[in-house]
């Protein structure tokens, strides 16, 4: 018998404390909310505690998704995490969840495609599920604490990030839901933003003292172009489900990265898709990176957005660049 594999439940995290865009913009100065909420939709961000990190609020996330599928924790067979936070450059902070679970049945592993890894995180899931007889249940959780990694008097990139967590778990299906996925990059925009410390870049006094150690634009002076997503967005969806035999009118549910409401809907006026096919929780978490899209599909789900028998498209993009899509068939 073939072997298929479905998102069986989700669940999601966000830290107690948050941030308005104007308290933020009087912390640091700066009429945020005017700047921002225009541009992206963004009003308010959350941050984790100081002792709070990555893995801590990926457990979170992992322990409410497990109990909406009525597992224990031993039930699983491995864990991913998708993140560009980790807890530590190694050990990997999968470990770290695993132990705070106590899923101690599982294998674990990190995947690091910045916020384009939730969704390469649902592909290898099911691919492991549809190819392993000894892997039944996965949990991925998309995990980002990129407030600790932010200059706060770097104006126009630390209004734009909050911190959170994603998870879901997938398992064993007797109904095809998986169908396919695709991977693009660009690395010759590595040098436009990002975390510049390891082994390129060592992390020494000087490069502390100069805050090169946090979230920044690189020396390079290389940028994005402001559509760089809008620009590949719609290709790669369209490409996704004309690989699966599907058009994009028969998609019921769009759900992508979530740092800008305005790219959101000209890619689904692109797509010639009304707005009732998508769905963002920028406006009411702020942007969560890696655990942003997960988040999403957690949010319309609870909201009854997702029914049984939908074609449901998974969209991410991260710094380097790197984007991703997924196609499942939800059951």
């Amino acid at each position: 018998m073939p072997r298929h594999a479905k998102i069986l439940s989700t669940g999601m995290y966000l830290p107690e404390k948050t941030e308005t865009n104007e308290e933020l913009g009087k912390r640091i100065g700066f009429d945020v909310d005017a700047w921002l909420r225009p541009r992206t939709g963004i009003t308010l961000r959350h941050l984790s505690a100081p002792d709070e990190g990555t893995s801590d609020m990926a457990a979170k996330a992992a322990q409410q998704t497990l109990e909406k599928a009525n597992m224990k924790p031993e039930d699983l067979d491995l864990i991913i995490l998708a993140t560009d936070t980790p807890d530590y450059v190694s050990p990997p902070t999968s470990s770290v969840i695993q132990y705070k679970l106590g899923a101690k049945n599982a294998g674990c592993f990190d995947i690091n495609a910045a916020c384009a890894d939730p969704t390469i995180a649902l592909a290898i899931a099911s691919q492991h599920i549809m190819t392993d007889p000894a892997i039944n249940n996965v949990l991925i959780t998309g995990s980002y604490g990129m407030t600790k990694w932010l200059d706060w008097e770097d104006k126009m990139l630390c209004m734009l990030f909050s911190d959170g967590a994603g998870a879901a778990v997938l398992s064993l299906s007797n109904e095809p839901s998986y169908i396919t996925s695709k991977i693009i990059a660009d690395g010759s925009y590595y040098d436009c933003y990002g975390i510049y410390i390891g082994t390129a870049r060592p992390l020494t006094l000087n490069v502390v003292q100069e805050k090169k150690h946090y979230l920044r634009f690189h020396e390079s002076g290389h940028r994005y172009p402001a559509d760089i997503n809008l620009s590949h967005w719609p290709k790669l969806i369209r490409d996704t489900t004309e690989k699966a035999g599907y058009k994009v009118e028969d998609l019921d549910m769009v759900l992508m990265t979530q740092v800008n409401v305005n790219t959101i809907k000209d890619t689904m006026k692109e797509l010639g898709l009304p707005l009732t096919k998508t769905h963002w929780i920028m406006d009411k978490f702020g942007y969560c990176g890696s655990a942003c899209v997960l988040m999403a599909l957690h949010d319309a789900l609870e909201q009854g957005k997702i029914k049984k028998g939908d074609l449901v498209c998974f969209l991410t993009s991260g710094v380097g660049f790197v984007m991703s899509s997924a196609l499942f068939r939800w059951v």
